[in-house]
């Protein structure tokens, strides 16, 4: 059966359907690469075919309906003669079953039709828990590894500089400190452009927020520590599994030249503020407030918790401390989950670290 030709583009300079001369183009197949309009548009897969395309792939192409979605104004087009009316068939997505079709067979709205299998259905879309983050998880992990590039070179810079001017405790100390702030600071900056400038959202997304910070703040005291507990025995295993690993930790030598004494009581508060202020604060807007919703609107919690503990821990760079600082992450995650407020989890991360910092300070005492 033929059917009329759709009517026309709107003007000469519009790309042209390559079956339908004069009638402006939508889309380009991605098989044979001719340009397509809405009426020999097929969509499958959110892939664009053109008709001939698609019934060669096996797609069932309904004869003589509208298989793509419209034209670009989302509108779908002019009703044709010949054409079978949309509203005589809603259960099939406005167009007839062809013959022998099973119930249930066509399904989708407009002109997006194609056949599933009976009691195959389309599967729902994924809710969107954190509504107001639309980034990616792969922009979040690209601001990440521009930051501690550019920061691990300035960093580098900062301590010729120091060594050459104090001594080596002292330059330690002041590293902690600098290349902590050089950090933290790239990465609010590329967190902050994505979240305001790239997609226009606001610092509510990224649970900076006063609403629910009483209950965000019990749920980070109540649960920093047992999570403290808890990442002390896996830290004890995996000193059991890696104690022949000869592993540099800054942080921990800085904590024995604290306790062997010769050390100022400035640099020590710049220690105890880098691990107990700064790190809570600025890690947890990037890992907790802009990774995890990434994650979260594209998966479960479960999946989504456990994979942005790994990464919080793998960014640390420590073999040994990789297990407690995962389960850390976990445990944050979960603590941010609850409330949507990053006031929890900053306080558990800062239960978390002081603890940390006291128990290290004691075991060098005794």
């Amino acid at each position: 059966m033929n059917y009329p030709a759709p009517p026309a583009g709107s003007g000469d300079n519009c790309p042209e359907c390559s079956s339908h001369p004069g009638t402006e183009a939508v889309a380009k197949c991605v098989s044979c690469n001719r340009l397509v309009c809405a009426w020999c548009r097929v969509i499958r897969g959110n892939r664009n075919y053109c008709r001939a395309c698609a019934a060669s792939s096996g797609f069932p192409v309904h004869p003589g309906a509208p298989a793509g979605n419209g034209p670009a104004s989302g509108q779908p087009p002019p009703q044709q003669p010949g054409y079978p009316a949309q509203s005589d068939y809603p259960q099939y997505g406005g167009y007839p079953p062809p013959p022998g079709a099973p119930p249930g067979g066509y399904y989708g709205h407009g002109y997006q039709q194609y056949h599933a299998p009976a009691g195959v259905y389309r599967r729902p879309p994924r809710e969107t828990v954190f509504p107001g983050a639309p980034w990616g998880v792969g922009e979040a992990l690209i601001i990440f590894a521009i930051s501690f590039l550019l920061g691990s070179g300035l960093s580098y810079a900062v301590y010729a500089v120091l060594r050459q001017s104090f001594s080596s405790t002292t330059a330690t100390f002041l590293l902690i400190f600098l290349s902590s702030v050089i950090l933290y600071a790239l990465l609010l900056a590329g967190t902050f452009y994505s979240v305001k400038v790239r997609h226009g959202s606001t610092l509510t997304a990224l649970g900076l927020k006063l609403d629910g910070l009483g209950s965000a703040l019990t749920w980070g005291a109540v649960l920093g520590l047992p999570l403290f507990v808890a990442a002390i025995a896996l830290a004890y295993v995996s000193q059991q599994i890696f104690r022949n690993t000869n592993a540099p930790d800054t942080v921990s030598k800085s904590v024995t030249r604290i306790t062997s004494g010769g050390v100022s009581p400035g640099l020590i508060f710049l220690l105890v503020v880098t691990l107990v202020i700064l790190a809570p604060i600025c890690e947890e807007i990037f890992f907790r407030g802009y990774l995890y919703p990434a994650l979260r609107n594209r998966m479960d919690m479960q999946p989504a918790m456990i994979i942005n503990g790994v990464l919080f821990a793998a960014a640390h760079f420590e073999l040994i401390g990789f297990l407690p600082r995962a389960l850390l992450g976990y445990g944050l995650c979960y603590i941010y989950e609850r409330r949507h407020n990053l006031a929890g989890s900053m306080l558990g991360h800062a239960i978390y670290n002081g603890l940390i910092l006291v128990l290290s300070g004691l075991l060098n005492l005794f």
